[in-house]
């Protein structure tokens, strides 16, 4: 048939136009080569040849896994497929690969690399395909462990393979993809992978600046030009980085005030504390004791809770360190360097704004909320400013009476002066107004 020398470059994308001219022939059958289990599909770029298709294959035990299909489109028995391979020496099919008779479809596989070409025939119709197979199979990525006081640092080394088909026209090798595009993940404890670096020849590196007890287990994942994916072995190692890092409870509060420290540090052997002064009372300090609320520095793990008799801005250090690896690694945590103080309130500074005298045993007394005073002195006046209660006792108050007598609802007002235990010399005066109601 005339037919045959048309359908012999039925090849993808030249493929596209033939359709219209089968299209004519509505009787006429074909077969197509394809390749579902290739990584990467491409055309080849010959001379003047029409052009081939091209299928990568990601060969990960280097034995050939390459794979082709052919059917005929009406999917019916008594076609004949024959499959030769191209032979660089005779620049001709004459490599016998198989023959299949009276099928609907043919598949190849376990394929070598190389041009394959396969001829359907039924009767008089016979028709033509040809793909190159080229399978990618390479070594696994490189790994290298190397650890210091920042972190555990992985490098990684992968040769790309620069897979290559011959032009059938001028016999030269063509390269099928530069190595552009290559990408290397590192995985940790077989979680996904959290870093991700693109290859520019050379060696890649990863760091992992987290501190973590015991060992983790690191692998690299290489994703190459054609889509293929390469792991490195596991590689398991434990990290000389340390964190310092603790809690505080509570943060804020009156005086006295009890904190507990609760140590968070990671990887640490060694401890030291710094507990220091109201961060106002410190600016003159010239050496580290004179900055320090406690004698020294305390090298507990966990140190014991500490009362804050006075108020006042409060900043805790703590620097941990380890001597696990070739070098002492350390790393420094400040509360004052986080920007968040433990806050030690005066003990003056809740009065209350509502009085009901009514003797059903809730909020009948007027009192203060007080604590680490040296003095207190409590005056309240009615609306006119005439005196009609004080008191030097914290713990005491007004219970609504003026000589023996209930004091008429309203507002009332109080001046509260109070001396610190922290500054003798030093007081504190709070003004306000509350309501009297009796109900």
């Amino acid at each position: 048939m005339r037919i045959k020398s048309i359908l012999l470059s039925s090849r993808t994308l030249n493929r596209i136009s033939l359709l219209v001219i089968l299209a004519l022939f509505s009787n006429v059958a074909f077969s197509q080569i394809t390749a579902a289990k290739a990584s990467f599909r491409t055309l080849t770029n010959y001379t003047t040849t029409v052009n081939d298709s091209l299928y990568v294959f990601c060969d990960n035990i280097g034995t050939g896994i390459g794979e082709l299909k052919a059917a005929s489109n009406d999917g019916t028995s008594g076609w004949n497929f024959t499959w030769t391979k191209w032979d660089s020496g005779t620049s001709d099919f004459t490599i016998p690969v198989s023959v299949e008779n009276n099928q609907g479809e043919s598949t190849l596989t376990n394929l070598s690399n190389g041009l394959y070409r396969v001829v359907v025939e039924k009767g008089s119709e016979s028709y033509t395909d040809q793909a190159w197979v080229l399978n990618n199979s390479n070594t696994k990525p490189s790994t290298l462990v190397v650890l210091n006081c920042v972190g555990v640092n992985i490098r990684s080394s992968f040769t790309p393979n620069s897979l290559q088909y011959t032009n059938i026209d001028s016999k030269a090798l063509v390269n099928v993809l530069s190595e552009n595009d290559i990408v290397f993940w590192l995985q940790r404890n077989s979680e996904n992978e959290f870093q991700k670096a693109t290859y520019v020849g050379g060696e890649v590196s990863f760091f992992d600046l987290e501190a973590f007890e015991g060992e983790s287990t690191y692998s690299i994942r290489v994703i190459d030009q054609y889509g293929c994916v390469f792991i490195s072995d596991n590689v398991s190692t434990v990290t000389y980085k340390v964190e310092a890092a603790f809690s505080v409870d509570p943060m804020t509060g009156e005086a006295p005030l009890e904190v507990q420290f609760t140590n968070k540090s990671v990887n640490a052997e060694d401890f030291e504390w710094f507990i220091y002064q109201d961060y106002d009372r410190i600016v003159d300090a010239v050496s580290v004791e004179d900055s320090l609320l406690v004698d020294g520095i305390i090298t507990d793990e966990d140190p014991l809770a500490y009362t804050y008799i006075h108020p006042g801005n409060y900043f805790v250090k703590l620097i941990a360190s380890s001597n696990k690896g070739p070098e002492t690694c350390f790393e420094e945590f400040n509360f004052k360097t986080e920007g968040t103080p433990i806050v030690v309130d005066t003990s003056l500074v809740q009065v209350p704004n509502v009085f009901t005298p009514n003797g059903d045993g809730r909020n009948d007394v007027f009192r203060v909320k007080s604590q680490s005073l040296k003095s207190f002195h409590a005056v309240l006046l009615n609306r006119w400013g005439r005196v009609v209660y004080e008191w030097r006792n914290p713990d005491e108050g007004w219970n609504g009476k003026v000589n023996g007598k209930w004091a008429t609802p309203g507002t009332y007002y109080y001046v509260i002066t109070a001396t610190g235990r922290e500054e003798q010399k030093k007081k504190y005066t709070k003004k306000g107004s509350f309501m009297l109601i009796r109900k």
